[in-house]
C-alpha cells in the first residue's frame, strides 16, 4: 500500500488561524497564573466571590482567596442596646499581616471608614464598632474585607440587610463608624 501523500499544502490562512488560537491560549494560560499565583500587589486588591448561598448573619460566609487560601466573615451583634456589631475573620492558607472592613451602601452611596481589625492568633482577627446607619434610607449593606498577605491585597465582599439587625435604626440616627 502506498502513503497517501498530500498534494496540495494548507492553506495560508489555516496557518495563519492556527498560530492565533495558539497565541490566544498561550495568552490565557499567563493571565490565569499571574491572577492565581504571580500577583502580589500591595497597591490594587484582587477580588474574590463570596460562597453561593451564605447568609452573613447566620453564621457567616466563605470565600477562596485564589486556589490555595481562603477566609471566613462573621458579623455578629452585640445586644447592648447600642447597636455594636463584632466583626469577625478567619484566614486559612495564608500568613495574615493586617484584615480590614469597609461597609457600602448597595443601593445608595454611602460609605463608613474602613476599620482595622485587631490579630488574636492563628489568622483569626476581630473588632468591634457599629453599623453606623448615616442615612436611615439604606438598608442594602456590602462589608467588603481586605486581607493583606505575603501575597499582597486579596479580599472579597458580602452582602446583607441592615433590616435583620435588631439595632436602632430610625431617622434621627446618626451615628457612623
Amino acid at each position: 500500500m502506498a502513503a497517501y501523500e498530500e498534494e496540495t499544502p494548507r492553506p495560508r490562512m489555516l496557518n495563519l488561524l492556527i498560530g492565533v488560537t495558539l497565541m490566544t491560549i498561550v495568552i490565557a494560560l499567563w493571565y490565569l497564573l499571574d491572577y492565581y499565583y504571580l500577583r502580589e500587589s500591595t497597591r490594587d486588591v484582587t477580588w474574590y466571590p463570596p460562597a453561593q448561598g451564605c447568609v452573613l448573619l447566620d453564621g457567616g460566609c466563605h470565600a477562596n482567596l485564589g486556589i490555595d487560601s481562603s477566609l471566613g466573615f462573621a458579623l455578629q451583634e452585640v445586644h447592648d442596646g447600642e447597636g455594636m456589631l463584632t466583626f469577625e475573620v478567619r484566614v486559612h492558607g495564608r500568613a495574615p499581616q493586617s484584615v480590614t472592613v469597609q461597609f457600602i451602601g448597595r443601593d445608595m452611596n454611602v460609605q463608613s471608614r474602613r476599620l482595622s481589625l485587631q490579630s488574636k492568633g492563628d489568622g483569626l482577627f476581630v473588632g468591634q464598632g457599629t453599623l453606623g446607619l448615616c442615612s436611615a434610607h439604606v438598608d442594602a449593606w456590602r462589608a467588603q474585607v481586605v486581607v493583606l498577605s505575603d501575597h499582597g491585597l486579596k479580599g472579597s465582599w458580602f452582602d446583607f440587610d441592615s433590616q435583620e439587625l435588631g439595632g436602632p435604626t430610625g431617622r434621627d440616627d446618626r451615628r457612623c463608624l
